[in-house]
């Protein structure tokens, strides 16, 4: 081997060791900010779901929401940072006295999930396992569509919603908003969607010259046209639910129904109203 041809190999052999460092210090660098970002997994956090009511336009119970929610050191209850660090096995350990508290009837219970876990091996036996502790509830998984899902994982994440809908979930898509990007966030998945949440917070405006790219009626008139169910959550006063009755949205949710509450509570509270 001549002295040029012996450059060239050493050449060859000093790239390939620096991309192979730089993929090591890269790997080693995600997976840290991976394991620093899932402080949820830390089992010495009390986390606990909280329900909160939805309701049909008479009034009656037409399902429940499972609302995550973290104690803190001053007593309170309030809503954790970063849900998708949290492992669907814990979700699954947190969910059994959740589910022991609730009815046992004929309604809709609402888990919210994030995309990680979605897309997580666990999810099969999750929604298998959650329909046959609920049953005769039906099982509602709910997602935030932000626009995170890249296309790569899309065809994964729409064929996790396929197969979960196989085993008799529903599928919605929480807070759609007034803004043109949260349509575009939501029309890729419309066709796997049984449930579209409306929050009126996204359309109530302050300020009359604040202009929405979308209202409440046009989200209205979307989910009639796909055969989606629309509910109207944030709903406070009269007159959010007057709103809700001249656009005939027949399922609400919101503080006029009652706040997210400890479960057993809630349960003790809705005997007592039935009495």
């Amino acid at each position: 081997m001549s002295l040029a041809q012996l450059e060239s190999v050493l050449l060859w052999i000093t790239l390939v060791a620096a991309v192979i460092l730089v993929i090591t210090v890269a790997i080693y660098f995600w997976y840290s900010r991976k394991n620093s970002n899932n402080y949820l997994e830390n089992k010495e956090i009390e986390l606990r779901y909280f329900i909160q009511k939805q309701v049909d336009f008479r009034g009656q119970t037409t399902g429940y929401e499972c609302l995550l929610r973290q104690h803190n050191d001053d007593g309170s209850w309030s809503l954790p940072q970063k849900l998708d660090s949290l492992p669907l096995q814990r979700v699954i350990f947190l969910l059994e006295d959740t589910f022991k508290a609730l009815p046992r009837e004929d309604i809709t219970l609402s888990i919210n999930l994030e995309y990680d876990q979605i897309l997580s091996p666990d999810f099969h036996y999750f929604v298998r396992w959650a329909i046959s502790k609920i049953t005769p509830m039906n099982l509602a998984v709910e997602y935030t569509a932000n626009g995170q899902e890249g296309r790569l994982n899309r065809r994964l994440f729409l064929k996790r919603i396929r197969d979960g809908r196989a085993y008799g979930m529903r599928f919605d898509v929480d807070n759609v908003g007034s803004s043109l990007e949260n349509l575009k966030n939501v029309k890729w998945l419309l066709p796997q969607v049984d449930s579209l949440k409306c929050s009126m917070r996204s359309f109530r405006k302050e300020d009359p010259s604040v202009w929405l790219d979308l209202n409440l009626q046009y989200w209205n008139r979307l989910s009639q046209e796909n055969h989606i169910q629309l509910i109207l959550m944030g709903v406070e006063d009269e007159a959010d639910e007057q709103l809700a009755e001249q656009l005939k949205i027949r399922v609400r949710q919101g503080y006029r129904f009652g706040r997210p509450a400890n479960p057993q509570e809630a349960m003790d509270d809705q005997k007592i109203s039935n009495k």
